[in-house]
């Protein structure tokens, strides 16, 4: 029997089966391909090298300004500033110059946002393509801390910092306006969410918080949830979730609704996910007040095996011990 796999990434199952296949293990690589590690940590001279790659396939509007800023979120969640990217661009044939300058002007944008600098990469028209793909590489280097995924520690409070769904919103509103249209949501209402798009950088809140957080993760595909379960397996601790403390703003429920996807299963790039000991509450919220960043506490981490329990009202609702498919690839299929 042949599997039928589904859109999204692969199961965790299947990719470590696949990683028997190749080469993934070096003296001086001291974090290779792992659950929820964002980005590989290899040990050179007397710092670390940081480095992360990225698909964009999800969307189509301003994928070169998505791409450069989901992959140098991947790095900034290591509490390490990116800095040099090497963007693989595959175009359909039918595409323009203009089209391809757009997504150029894009990714020009969001480096000047974040001092990055294009290094390398790969530009093609490829057959049998629909819609343009883009894959990001991102780099940069310390001598100092890096924050690994795992590391989350029994007591540890979760934070969701950021607004949650807002770049799937944003997605939505661009690529899927007259479907939101035909179903009544309004040009404001729109409007408002395509600006959501612009506003995917953690770099700068990641790098401000990095000292009081045991772990932090960019919510991207899969949302939010999907972002504590991978902290979860990577520690190997179960999280509890309180749904009830999530706040999802009035425009990203509106969208959300109107295409009946769940927002905290959508893109989320722009929102982080963090555990952080009681001892560094005060330290976290005082700079995050100073950021104008909304924040809240949502759960703990606990004893466990990777699961995550979702309570509402005190009650149990959900056990996540599988890995989440965005919500968007509904709208795609």
């Amino acid at each position: 029997m042949i599997a039928i796999l589904k859109t999204g990434k692969l199961e965790w199952t299947l990719m470590s089966r696949l990683l028997q296949y190749i080469i993934s293990e070096d003296i001086d690589v001291l974090v290779g391909p792992a659950q929820g590690e964002d980005a590989a940590v290899i040990r050179v001279r007397d710092g670390f090298l940081v480095i992360h790659s990225d698909p964009i396939t999800a969307s189509v509007k301003h994928i070169g300004y998505l791409a450069v800023h989901v992959a140098a979120n991947d790095i900034a969640v290591r509490g390490v500033r990116p800095r040099w990217f090497l963007p693989v661009l595959l175009i359909p044939p039918h595409y323009s110059v203009n089209d391809i300058e757009a997504i150029f002007k894009d990714m020009n944008k969001a480096l000047r946002e974040i001092s990055g600098v294009v290094v390398g990469g790969h530009t093609e028209i490829t057959p049998g393509l629909e819609r343009p793909l883009i894959s990001m590489t991102a780099a940069g280097y310390t001598t100092s801390r890096v924050i690994f995924t795992r590391d989350a520690q029994e007591g540890d409070l979760l934070y969701i910092i950021g607004r949650v769904g807002g770049e799937g919103a944003g997605v939505i509103a661009w690529d899927f306006e007259q479907l939101l249209a035909s179903r009544g949501v309004s040009e404001s209402i729109i409007r408002a969410a395509k600006n959501f798009i612009f506003d995917i950088s953690v770099v700068n809140t990641a790098l401000e918080i990095r000292d009081f957080v045991n772990t932090m993760h960019d919510a991207t595909e899969g949302g939010i949830l999907q972002a504590i379960r991978e902290i979860a397996v990577a520690s190997n601790k179960a999280i509890t979730v309180n749904l009830e403390k999530i706040f999802v703003d009035t425009i990203v429920n509106t969208i959300s609704e109107a295409v009946n996807v769940d927002p905290l299963k959508l893109l989320s790039s722009g929102c982080l996910v963090a555990t952080v000991s009681p001892r560094y509450r005060s330290e976290l919220e005082n700079t995050l007040e100073n950021l104008r960043k909304p924040y809240s506490v949502v759960g703990d981490v606990k004893s466990g095996k990777g699961e995550v329990y979702l309570f509402r009202n005190s009650q149990l609702v959900e056990i996540i011990n599988r890995d989440i498919i965005d919500e968007i690839y509904k709208l795609w299929s």
